[in-house]
């Protein structure tokens, strides 16, 4: 009986090489095909490859690029033609520049226009004056000259307190017949209602002339400390503090508390003017200026104040003086000197500046004149800033470090010029007698 085990093994073997036959073949067959289908793809590529490059409506290569044009050299261009190009491409400084030139031809322009404007004070019908301005400030001094001279000018009756027989010369040596001195004196309190009382009937409308005068304006032009060496408050008397005091700061309040029912009863303005230069800067060594600067700019804020709150209608106005040409004012100095009796007691207010005129670098007296005009008739009020450097100088005290303030001025150096005497003056005693002959020569020169 046959081995059913064995021959069912030899079946199996057989089905599976069989598979295998079938499998390469199929490999085969498949590689065939891919070949012949490569061989196909080639010969129509060859065949489209010859037919476009046969084709006689395909450009051969891609043409050449232009030559370049060749360069133009254009000629210079001018100055308007750079200028416009210039403008083109900086439109915003163009711009600002013209707003800062055109701003300040407008200004310029207007201030001229301003300038030329005439200014006259009014008058009757009949063509008399009849605006009445108070100056109170000393007769010997240039600015007060200058000031009585251009309101008479102006078409104005000025009246200048005095308290001498001087004083009143000095002012009747100027031969003008609507300057007037005003004698006053204000340690007397029946010379003040004197006065008051005689400028209240010649304001009065029903007393002659038949034309009725008005008080325009009290102008307060307080006397400055004059120039003295620079002293330190060490060195100041009591003596000096009192005159100063009383001279430069009691006589001006004084003088304006009389008159100032008159001026309320009038309508009329009340005008301080002040030095502006040195008090801004408060330097060393000028105590008595600085005191009475700042004393009197206490004082106009105070009453400022008073005013607006119970007489609104009263117009105040503070000026502020820099630097003015004060070439065409020295021979008032020279004037007053000359009227001067031997006798007289006290110091003639000169010039501020001792330079030679010719050097002089101010503002015109010009423009106080036209300032002073528009405060008297309105259109000022506040603070009015005239002259060179006094809006300049008011702004560097006001916001400036005293430190910057003081090296601008030179006192660092100066103090540094001081350390050293002193530690030569230290090294010279530290040797022995020659120290203390020094000092025994210094005590004699002195004496």
């Amino acid at each position: 009986m046959p081995d059913q085990t064995g021959d069912s093994f030899g079946s199996v073997e057989d089905v599976l090489a069989y598979l295998s036959a079938i499998e390469t073949t199929v490999e085969n067959e498949v590689e065939k095909i891919a070949d012949s289908l490569d061989a196909v793809t080639d010969r129509i590529s060859a065949s489209l490859r010859s037919a476009i490059g046969d084709s006689s409506w395909l450009p051969l290569s891609k043409p050449a690029p232009p030559p370049p044009s060749p360069a133009v050299h254009l000629p210079p261009t001018g100055y308007l033609e750079a200028s416009r190009d210039w403008i083109s491409r900086n439109r915003a400084i163009t711009a600002a520049v013209v707003c800062f030139l055109g701003t300040g031809a407008f200004l310029v322009w207007r201030r001229r226009r301003v300038n030329r404007a005439k200014r006259r004070a009014k008058r009757a019908k009949n063509g008399q004056r009849t605006e009445i301005v108070i100056l109170a400030g000393p007769p010997s001094a240039p600015l007060t000259r200058s000031l009585s001279l251009d309101l008479e000018r102006r078409g104005f009756i000025v009246y200048i307190p005095v308290n001498s027989l001087w004083e009143e010369r000095l002012i009747q040596a100027e031969a003008k017949t609507d300057i007037h001195p005003l004698h006053l004196d204000i340690t007397s309190s029946s010379s003040i209602a004197s006065t008051i009382r005689k400028l209240n009937s010649l304001l009065d409308p029903s007393s002659p002339p038949k034309y009725s005068l008005n008080l325009a304006s009290f102008i307060l032009l307080p006397q400055t400390p004059s120039p003295p060496p620079s002293r330190p408050i060490a060195e100041l008397s009591a003596d000096a503090w009192s005159e100063c005091l009383t001279t430069h700061l009691l006589s001006p309040f004084t003088l304006l508390q009389a008159f100032l029912p008159l001026i309320a009863a009038h309508k009329a303005s009340i005008l301080f003017l002040g030095p502006s230069n040195t008090p801004a800067l408060a330097p060393p060594q000028h105590a008595l200026e600085n005191i009475v600067a700042g004393g009197m700019e206490r004082y106009i804020a105070t009453l400022r104040k008073e005013i607006n709150s119970t007489l609104g209608d009263l117009n105040l106005v503070q000026f502020k003086l820099g630097a003015f040409n004060d070439a065409s004012d020295r021979d008032a100095f020279k004037m007053a000197v000359a009227l001067r009796p031997e006798h007289t007691t006290g110091d003639v207010t000169g010039p501020r500046s001792t330079t030679d005129p010719r050097n002089t670098h101010g503002t015109p007296l010009r423009e106080l004149h036209l300032e002073l005009f528009d405060a008297i008739v309105g259109k000022r009020n506040g603070t009015v800033y005239v002259g060179r450097g006094s809006r300049t100088y008011d702004y560097l005290g006001k916001f400036v470090p005293d430190g910057l303030v003081g090296w601008m001025l030179g006192l660092n150096s100066a103090k540094a010029d001081v350390q050293k005497d002193e530690k030569a003056d230290e090294r010279v005693d530290g040797g022995g007698s020659p120290g203390w002959e020094k000092v025994d020569q210094i005590s004699e020169e002195s004496a």
